[in-house]
């Protein structure tokens, strides 16, 4: 063998040691043209390559063995084999192997030679004629089988073989680093590639440039924490049994991404830009590092302007950890909470246009673009952390760009998100990309896709078997199904009003929402969702209920108890996103949130009031609010603050046990013992504190206000003890005001 041919198979070997990557049949097609496929050098590769025995890669270059050395039966069961595994690589090869036999002398060709150009013809005509094919058309043929619908011209689409789906796309990504990126409350429309003029996203475009863009992805919620749950499990909300933001929690029974990536052997972390994802929530389960600490960043709960890092930080913090580079690939997930409200993009965003002033008129095309600038900025840090990964790393990078939910804009009434599940809060951008896999644009439009889908997706390119029993399925492995649902909800219309629960089942072309007046789209017709056909003579949309019904029929009842407890801070927090806690009997809900969702708006309107000091417009939006609707929570939690503001005591605690009528909670309890506190009611204060450790003994909150009843009694040893152990139990919650009580006690000698 000639010295660079040597240095070729070292090379090969070296690969193999690791991986068979993408690339690696091309490397050998040079191998064995080079050496003529010698015995020996056929028994050197195989022997590399035998533990990967059941890759693609495997038997295409066993195929080519065979073929040059004329070894007509194993060619026949070779190929086979090759295109059980890889259908379109095998029919591309054959026909490079049919361009090199008609150039051959007519007297060269014995019947052998006869016998393989005809069974090259057959496969070849399975796959558009090529002299040589590239890897590009290579893949864009696999993205042609696979049966995506393109935007742009496509060669003929190959005859159809059945084999299965999942071989084709299996291990196209084996070894390759991957990066996840959510943009929080990023609707598709907000997106450039998505069709919007305004929307400024170039790197968010350079990527779908690169890769595959579905044109209808849907999120199961319009919530941060139960969509990112999805995403990182491939279970809707129904299976994985977190509903809200705040008062659940991912149980650690649930297998994430990072947990199965960890096991491959990938280095992972996660850079979180907001206080509903921190580490206690579950999704950490798997990051050997998750950035979550917002405090560090100057985050301070109780300032709505500092509950998330923006997106400069993030990705300050992605690519710090980046930095630390290690030999195994990684799986890097990072997180922009910018689009969310309030928007406050920097100034160089804002495109020379002035920001809506909040206080003023409605404007909707001011708040558009004040929302799209904020797009716009994580977009541009999105760029920065692409450039510092730079082409090389990219090229052996998956990346997925998705969004948790979208926003309302008001649209359907609902000017931010969380309530209702129409299009705009559920329609989402979805791109895979890579430059060596999708080297030219896609448009997969033949099929609905979710969040629910990227675990299993990402581990098929992978080559990573997915687990059992995942409601998502492997985009590129399956065909389109058009009958195909995705699951969405909202249960915060039940948590936080006593509002009717949401159910949504999307399927690529039309939608079906289960809600005391159920409503039925035709979205090929009406994307905006105005023109509800549902009915009893609509059997389309009955069958969709039928479907759906069952569906939510075969989980338990939701259970409560695995909401998790909030202090008092992290329910101002929430409140201030508009994600506030509920205490709400599970038989409430039969007010339909389309009818209701005005209500929320004016008691936003109402806390803004507050915040202003305008008290009476507010006690009077309230009050006709709770005529309406006299079992709303969020209505007693706003009247509460409007009493508390104005320290009318004895209002604020009638509104706090109402709340407590509803259903007891650690956050009604904290809040009641503070209004006692301030009326000098210390005694009684301490006994209901103290019925309240007993069922929550290790709450930091309870600890706190213990203290503080305890100090103000002038029991200060008792009161340190109480301190003490709100550091110890709760330090995430309780950490900061716990060191200064005592260290005010220490100042006074205690």
């Amino acid at each position: 063998m000639a010295s660079d041919d040597a240095r070729i198979e070292a090379y090969i070997r070296k690969r193999l040691e690791s991986f068979p990557t993408p690339d690696l049949t091309t490397r050998l097609e040079a191998l064995f043209v080079r050496t003529g496929c010698s015995d020996e050098a056929l028994a050197s590769v195989e022997t590399a390559l035998f533990p990967h025995s059941l890759h693609r890669d495997f038997l295409m270059v066993q195929d080519q063995c065979a073929l040059a050395k004329e070894q007509r039966d194993g060619t026949r069961e070779l190929f086979r084999r090759a295109f059980e595994a890889a259908p379109v690589r095998a029919a591309c090869m054959a026909s490079e192997q049919l361009s090199a036999l008609r150039i051959e002398a007519p007297a060269s060709r014995g019947a052998a030679s006869r016998r393989r150009t005809a069974r090259l013809r057959h496969s070849a005509d399975r796959c558009p004629a090529m002299s040589r094919p590239s890897r590009s058309s290579t893949l864009l043929a696999l993205l042609a089988c696979l049966g995506f619908a393109c935007s742009e011209a496509e060669p003929s689409r190959p005859t159809k073989v059945s084999v299965p789906q999942r071989d084709a796309s299996f291990g196209m990504a084996r070894g390759f680093n991957v990066l996840v990126v959510t943009f929080d409350t990023v609707r598709a429309d907000a997106v450039g590639c998505y069709g919007d003029p305004r929307a400024l996203t170039p790197n968010i475009d350079r990527l779908a440039s690169r890769g595959v863009r579905f044109a209808r992805a849907i999120a199961p919620a319009p919530t941060t924490l139960p969509s990112h749950s999805t995403l990182f499990t491939g279970l809707d909300p129904l299976s994985h049994g977190v509903h809200n933001n705040g008062t659940f929690r991912l149980g650690e029974e649930r297998t994430t991404l990072a947990e199965l990536l960890s096991g491959q052997g990938y280095r992972t972390g996660a850079v979180i830009g907001a206080f509903v994802l921190e580490k206690r929530y579950g999704l950490a389960q798997g990051f050997d590092d998750y950035e979550d600490d917002l405090h560090a960043d100057g985050a301070a709960k109780g300032a709505a302007h500092f509950v998330e890092r923006d997106a400069r930080t993030v990705t300050d913090r992605a690519v710090a950890w980046l930095a630390r580079r290690e030999e195994r690939p990684f799986f890097l997930w990072t997180h922009y909470f910018d689009a969310h409200v309030p928007y406050a993009a920097p100034e160089e965003f804002l495109r020379g246009k002035p920001r809506r002033d909040i206080q003023g008129p409605w404007d909707a095309e001011a708040n558009r673009r004040d929302y799209l600038a904020e797009v716009t900025y994580a977009d541009h840090e999105l760029g920065r952390l692409l450039d510092t990964l730079g082409e090389e790393t990219l090229a052996r990078t998956l990346v997925v760009f998705t969004a948790d939910h979208g926003e309302g804009l008001g649209e359907h009434g609902e000017y931010t998100h969380s309530r209702l599940i129409y299009e705009g809060s559920l329609r989402v951008p979805l791109v895979f990309s890579n430059a060596a896999l999708f080297p030219a644009p896609r448009v997969a439009s033949d099929r609905i896709a979710g969040l629910v889908d990227v675990v299993p997706t990402v581990l098929e390119l992978l080559g990573v078997v997915p687990p059992a029993g995942l409601d998502g399925i492997g985009l590129f492995a399956e065909r389109p199904d058009a009958a195909r649902a995705i699951y969405s909800e909202s249960l915060v219309t039940l948590f936080n009003h006593g509002w009717a629960p949401l159910y949504g089942y999307t399927r690529l072309g039309d939608k079906f929402i289960l809600a005391p007046r159920p409503e039925y789209y035709d979205l090929r017709t009406d994307g905006g969702e105005r023109r509800n056909l549902f009915g009893p003579t609509q059997p389309v949309a009955q069958e969709l209920s039928r479907a759906l019904r069952e569906r939510i029929a075969r989980v338990k009842p939701l259970d409560r108890s695995a909401e998790a407890v909030l202090s008092d801070d992290d329910e101002r927090w929430l409140s201030q996103l508009g994600y506030s806690r509920s205490s709400v009997p599970l038989d409430a809900g039969k007010l339909d949130p389309k009818d209701m969702i005005v209500t929320w708006a004016v008691l936003t309107n109402a806390g803004a009031m507050v915040e202003r000091r305008e008290f009476d417009q507010a006690q009077r939006e309230v009050d006709a609010v709770l005529a309406r609707n006299p079992g709303d929570p969020f209505a007693w939690e706003v009247a509460y603050t409007v009493h508390y503001a104005r320290k009318d005591w004895a209002k604020a605690e009638e509104c706090l046990l109402r709340l407590l009528e509803l259903n007891p909670s650690a956050e009604a309890f904290v809040r009641l013992a503070t209004v006692m506190i301030e009326q000098g009611r210390l005694v009684e204060c301490l006994a209901l504190l103290d019925r309240a450790a007993g069922e929550l003994p290790d709450h930091g909150e309870v600890c706190m206000s213990r203290g503080e009843c305890l100090y103000r009694l002038g029991r200060r040893a008792e009161a340190r003890d109480q301190f003490e152990r709100a550091l110890r139990v709760d330090p995430v919650r309780c950490g900061t005001r716990a060191s200064a009580a005592l260290a005010k006690l220490a100042s006074e000698g205690h």
